[in-house]
């Protein structure tokens, strides 16, 4: 993964953030969710990357960016 990548654990996944912006979360139980709000070709391809191919990024529900942003959020403040 690339220096500008971060990926936080929780117990049901990990949440992906490009950068400062959060924008895909892959579920353990398979359920992963991505942001309907396109970023970069750049983070279009770390988010491939964090799935394992474009096939399931775009299998992934689509959901809204202030969604991932509240996750993201939360997960930060609970692993401090």
């Amino acid at each position: 993964m690339s220096k500008n990548v971060t990926e936080l654990s929780f117990e049901h996944g990990v949440l992906l953030k490009s950068y400062d912006t959060f924008v895909a979360v892959k579920r353990k139980d398979g359920n992963h969710m991505v942001t309907s709000k396109w970023h970069s070709s750049t983070t279009t391809r770390q988010i491939n990357n964090f799935f394992g191919g474009k096939e399931i990024t775009e299998e992934a529900a689509k959901v809204s960016q202030a969604l991932l942003d509240n996750m993201g959020k939360f997960l930060e403040a609970y692993h401090k």
